[in-house]
C-alpha cells in the first residue's frame, strides 16, 4: 500500500513537472513562431518587400532629370526641371538622380548646372552628395542610383572623385561593374546601396577604386528628349552588352533666357498627360521593342501627374484601384475572389537553430497528444 501510494505520488509529481515543461515549451514555440512571422515581414527593399528578391536590373524606378535644378512652381525666378529638392524626391520614392556635372569656380570644384550655370546653378556636387549620404544613413533598406551626366564635361575627374570621398557617399558605393546584378536585398545586406554611372569615359576611368561605372557597355540610354508633339521613340536598336535601360521621358522647348537662345529648356506644361498615360505608353512601348527591362524613366517635375501607378504596374506591384477581377474575363470559371499567390513573394530565411527549435516544438506537441 505504501509502495503503491509512493508510485502514484511520483507519477503525479512527474505529471505535474511534465505539464509545467510542456507549458514552458509551448510558450517558447509561440514566441518563436511570432518572431519568425515578424522576421519574414520586416524586410522591405525600395519601399516594397516584393522587390527584395529582384535583381537590380529587373526593377523599374523613377529618376529625375537634372535633379538639382529646382524652381518655384508658382513664381519661378529661373527655369528648372523640378519643383522639389533632392531629399523630398528620395522621400517620395525617386530612386534615380541625374547630376549634370561642370567645372565650378575652380578646377577643384564641381558644379551642377542646367542647361548651364548662367541659367540654373544647383550648387556643388559635394553639397548634393552630402544630402544623398545623409538620406542613405537614415534609409538603410533603399538602393539609390546616381547618373553623372555630360559626355564631354569640363569637370575635373579628380575633383569629382574628391566630392564623393569628402561627402562620405563613397561609403555606400558599389565597387566596379558586376558580372551580373545582385538582388536589392543582397546589395542592402552588403551595404552597397549607391550605384554611380558616369557618361563621360574620362570620369568613369578617374576613380582607381572603380566605383564609377561607365555608361559604355552598361547603360542603354534611349533617344530623347523630345519636343512637344513629337512621337516617343525607342532607339537606338544596336544594344550589345548593356544591361540597364534608361529612358529620357521629358519634353523640352526652344526659348530665350538672359538674351541667349536655348534648345533644351524645360517644358512645364501638359504634365498630367506627359507624366500620366504617356509615361506608361512610352515605357511599355520601349520594353516591347528592346530585349532588356526598363530600369529608369527620367522625368521632369516628377510630382506632377501620376508616375506612381504605372511604375507599380511595371514592377507587378499592387496599385490603387487594382482588382483581382481585372485579370479574369467574365467567362473564366475560376473564382475571382479566391486568394492568389503572389509571383514575387519574399521571406527571410530563418537560422538553422530556429528550425531545430520549431521541430522540437512539433515533437513535444505530438508527445503530449499521445501520452497517457
Amino acid at each position: 500500500m505504501g509502495a503503491s501510494s509512493g508510485r502514484v505520488s511520483a507519477r503525479r509529481g512527474a505529471g505535474a513537472l511534465s505539464a509545467v515543461l510542456f507549458r514552458a515549451m509551448l510558450a517558447l514555440c509561440l514566441v518563436l513562431q511570432m518572431s519568425a512571422g515578424v522576421r519574414a515581414a520586416a524586410k522591405v527593399c525600395n519601399q516594397h518587400k516584393e522587390l527584395c528578391s529582384r535583381a537590380y536590373n529587373d526593377v523599374t524606378s523613377i529618376s529625375t532629370h537634372a535633379s538639382f535644378a529646382v524652381t518655384n512652381q508658382t513664381k519661378p525666378a529661373k527655369p528648372g526641371t523640378q519643383f522639389k529638392g533632392i531629399n523630398d524626391q528620395l522621400n517620395d520614392g525617386v530612386r534615380g538622380l541625374h547630376f549634370n556635372i561642370m567645372q565650378g569656380s575652380s578646377a577643384s570644384e564641381v558644379s551642377l548646372c542646367y542647361p548651364d550655370c548662367t541659367v540654373n546653378n544647383g550648387g556643388t556636387l559635394l553639397d548634393s552628395l552630402k544630402v544623398v549620404k545623409a538620406w542613405l544613413d537614415a534609409n538603410k533598406n533603399d538602393v539609390v542610383t546616381i547618373f553623372l551626366e555630360g559626355v564631354n564635361t569640363d569637370a575635373n575627374p579628380a575633383a569629382v572623385v574628391k566630392a564623393f570621398t569628402d561627402s562620405g557617399a563613397d561609403k555606400y558605393v558599389l565597387m566596379g561593374k558586376p558580372e551580373s546584378w545582385s538582388t536589392l536585398e543582397t546589395m542592402i545586406d552588403d551595404g552597397t546601396t549607391l550605384v554611380v554611372f558616369a557618361e563621360d569615359p574620362n570620369i568613369a576611368a578617374a576613380n582607381p577604386k572603380g566605383y564609377f561605372i561607365s555608361y559604355k557597355g552598361t547603360v542603354l540610354k534611349l533617344e530623347g528628349p523630345f519636343k512637344y508633339g513629337e512621337e516617343w521613340t525607342c532607339g537606338p536598336w544596336n544594344r550589345s552588352t548593356e544591361s540597364i535601360m534608361l529612358i529620357p521621358h521629358y519634353i523640352v522647348q526652344t526659348t530665350t533666357y538672359g538674351g541667349a537662345i536655348y534648345d533644351n529648356m524645360p517644358y512645364p506644361f501638359n504634365l498630367g498627360t506627359t507624366n500620366g498615360y504617356q509615361y506608361e505608353f512610352h515605357a511599355v512601348s520601349c520594353r516591347s521593342g528592346q530585349s532588356i527591362w526598363v530600369n529608369f524613366m527620367e522625368v521632369d517635375f516628377y510630382d506632377q501627374g501620376d508616375l506612381k501607378t504605372p511604375t507599380l504596374k511595371m514592377n507587378a506591384l499592387p496599385y490603387e484601384g487594382d482588382n483581382k477581377k481585372n485579370f479574369y474575363p467574365e467567362f473564366f470559371d475560376a473564382d475571382p475572389d479566391a486568394p492568389i499567390a503572389s509571383a514575387s513573394t519574399h521571406a527571410v530565411p530563418l537560422p538553422t537553430s530556429w528550425h531545430v527549435a520549431l521541430g522540437a516544438c512539433l515533437l513535444l506537441s505530438l508527445f503530449n497528444a499521445l501520452r497517457i
